[in-house]
Formats: C-alpha cells, structure tokens, sequence
C-alpha cells in the first residue's frame, strides 16, 4: 500500500517527517516504522524523515501492514456499498457475525471479506472500523490497512465519521427529537448485559421520531459515542426497546431480531478527502414490520 501527496506552497521547506504527521497524519508509531523500512520517497528518490521538500514535490509513502490472516476465506455473497484500495463498505445481512470467535469461525462477515479480497488477488488483514451486532443489519465500514484504520477511527472519535441507524421501537414516543444522555456500563461484574449506571461510561445518541404507529415508533438515532448495545440501552432506558430485543426487553411477536438498521454512513475519504454519504436501504424483514404497524 502506499499513499501520495503533492507538497503545496505553505510547505516549501519543511521536513518530510512534519508532512507526515501534520497532514497526512501518521502516527509516531507509523513514522518509526516508515523509517525503519525505507518506505519514504520524494519524487521516486528514497529520502530520510528530516529532508527538506519544496513546492511541487510528490511525497511517497509505502509501507508494509503486518497481514497475517488468520481468518479464512469462505464464499458467500457480499452487499457492497463502495470499494477502492483503500476502503470497502459492506451492507451486513442480520443474523451474521462480523469477526469469527474460537467457537463460530466460520460463517461472519470477515470470512466472506476475505474470500473477496483473495478472488482479487489481494492479502489484506480484515480490519472494521465500526461495529454491527449481529442482529443488527446496514452499513459497515472496513478499512484495507491499518493508516486508513488509524485515520477513520479518529474521525469517528471526533464525531467526523457520522453513523445514522433506524430502529422501530414499542410505543409511541411522546418527544420529536431528544439527545440521550446517560452513561452506559454492567450494572456488576457477573452481568451479562449493559445497563445505563452512575459508574458507566459516556454514552451519547441522538434520535428523530419519522413516524409515529398506534403501538410503536420509527425512529433515527445517530451515534454521538460508540459504547455496546448503546442504542438498545438508551431505548429501553427511555422506556422503548427495540421490538424484536428479548435481550432488552423487547417483543418477538412481529419480528424476531431487533429491528435495528444501519442506514447511513458519513465521513470524509483519508485519501481523497471527499466527502463520502452511504445509504444501505432498509431490510425486508424491517420493512414489513413498519407495514405490518400501518395495519
């Protein structure tokens, strides 16, 4: 993998190793290793970190990801959403797995990710940037080395990289629009679910009602922060589980996940730098539910 930058005016004169963490934003760790395997050139001519550039010089940067995969590939059919050397955005189907676990390593996301990249040629570590459970459904975004990792996982720490989720929830919420605001965590040590405690974590979701049922809600929530089952929580703390969440207190008479989507992906492409809004539409099982509500 490598990445490209052409040095403009306001840099004339700078070391190469400030454009690296000022504005291609590699981290001390990466630079370190950047040096120590000579992946640095400016205008096809292998530099060290403290050579001068000049206005119009082509900076660049290959380095060498650690792409040991333990996962293996299987083949299976793969919703994407956009895919470029540096990014792949996959719509997941409910009822999978994203990464293998010692007991279920075949089957997720991951393998199936795999098989692609290989059918392409590519030996690529399997590296998502966000998370799904795995009953919940939509876009997920993976990243092809671990710059493009570090990058979007900043971006998602300071709420650059937007993640919008439609979710059907039991009764009719009284409030158009709110922010929740409590923090999440094990109500102890010995539980198997989160709850919203005093000695939790920041959690922070935002939601708009869309349509209101005579038993139920659609609703969008955007993630403020990224703690587990955030939205499930924060809904059955509101009084509104998700229908279909028996984990949360949710109802499987219509539904049996919860009827939780990843609709819509925001963020800004490290390399290309353009804005990048991703929709992966709604579920069947989702959709006739909200019909099945209309009745």
């Amino acid at each position: 993998m490598h990445i490209e930058y052409r040095v403009t005016n306001d840099n004339e004169n700078r070391k190469v190793s400030h454009i690296l963490k000022n504005h291609l934003k590699f981290s001390r760790g990466a630079i370190r290793k950047i040096k120590r395997c000579a992946g640095l050139m400016v205008n096809d001519q292998e530099v060290r970190l403290d050579w001068l550039v000049k206005e119009g010089d082509l900076i660049r940067v290959n380095f060498h990801d650690d792409d040991h995969q333990p996962i293996m590939p299987q083949e299976m059919p793969l919703d994407i959403l956009f895919e470029d050397e540096h990014i792949l955005v996959v719509n997941k189907p409910f009822n999978m797995l994203v990464h293998p676990l010692s007991y279920h390593v075949l089957n997720t996301l991951a393998n199936g990710v795999i098989y692609h990249w290989q059918l392409q040629g590519q030996n690529i570590k399997f590296r998502s940037v966000s998370r799904l459970d795995k009953d919940t459904s939509g876009a997920i975004l993976i990243a092809k080395s671990s710059y493009i990792c570090h990058q979007l996982a900043e971006q998602m720490k300071n709420s650059i990289c937007r993640r919008e989720y439609l979710a059907v929830v039991h009764n009719r919420i009284a409030m158009d629009s709110g922010i929740i605001d409590f923090p999440i965590g094990r109500p102890d040590d010995d539980s198997l679910i989160f709850g919203v405690t005093a000695q939790g974590k920041e959690a922070i979701t935002y939601f708009n009602v869309i349509q209101r049922f005579a038993g139920g809600s659609l609703v969008k929530l955007r993630l403020g922060t990224g703690r587990t089952h955030q939205i499930r929580v924060h809904m059955r703390h509101l009084g509104h589980p998700l229908m279909g969440d028996d984990l949360y207190g949710g109802g499987l008479e219509l539904i049996q996940r919860q009827a939780l989507h990843s609709w819509h992906l925001e963020f800004n492409h490290p390399v290309t730098k353009e804005n990048m809004q991703l929709e992966a539409p709604l579920p069947a099982d989702m959709t006739s539910l909200i019909h099945e509500l209309k009745k």
